[in-house]
């Protein structure tokens, strides 16, 4: 790439890591309703995040992307983070309709959170790592990725353990629903990380 062009590309760079972080700040607003009783000031954050994340979306995408590496980090990132936004939609959903409910047993809400919280460290990675492109990023992501799916077994065992006992069957739904909405936040963001050597400046 030339100097001016790199030099964009590099600005373009920062401009989805920043979409990235976006998501992570509505993620993390939505999390707080789900997990925490004083959390209820989670859901104005997040929908804020969520309509600003929204609307630079639309805006990178009606602009010139600049050049062909432009227009595949700009279309595959774009992507993956318009589906964390869909995936934190649905969490607030879930948040707005828990909110006459009690929160979750103990165990299971400390299942939920360790699922939520790999779910977000790795989704804040993810941005770390699109913009240094660096080899051992995307190592570290993929490791947390096998953690999340980790605790999100270690959930279902909890459970199916306790299938026979007083359990809600709506709060064991909500349980299963919202930790694959993590999951796939955590693969989403990972996708982001498996691509960051080839969206690396340094590499185009």
């Amino acid at each position: 790439m030339s100097g001016g062009a790199d030099g964009a590309y590099r600005a373009l760079i920062g401009e989805l890591a920043a979409l990235v972080r976006l998501a992570h700040t509505a993620l993390r607003g939505a999390t707080a309703v789900l997990t925490d009783s004083a959390g209820g000031n989670g859901i104005p954050a997040a929908e804020k995040a969520l309509a600003e994340l929204r609307s630079r979306i639309e805006e990178d995408a009606a602009g010139a992307l600049g050049g062909r590496a432009g227009v595949v980090v700009g279309v595959h990132v774009g992507c993956e983070v318009e589906a964390v936004g869909q995936l934190v939609q649905r969490l607030l959903e879930a948040a707005w309709a828990r909110q006459r409910r009690e929160l979750f047993g103990e165990r299971p809400l400390a299942s939920l959170h360790g699922i939520a919280d790999a779910a977000l460290g790795l989704v804040a990675r993810a941005a770390d790592t699109l913009e240094s492109g660096g080899p051992e990023g995307v190592a570290d992501v993929l490791s947390e990725l096998h953690e999340v799916g980790q605790r999100q077994r270690l959930l279902y065992e909890l459970l199916l353990r306790e299938a026979d006992a007083d359990a809600d069957p709506v709060d064991t739904a909500d349980l299963v629903l919202l930790s694959c909405c993590y999951q796939q936040c955590a693969e989403h963001g990972a996708s982001i990380a498996r691509h960051a050597v080839l969206f690396s400046p340094a590499a185009s």
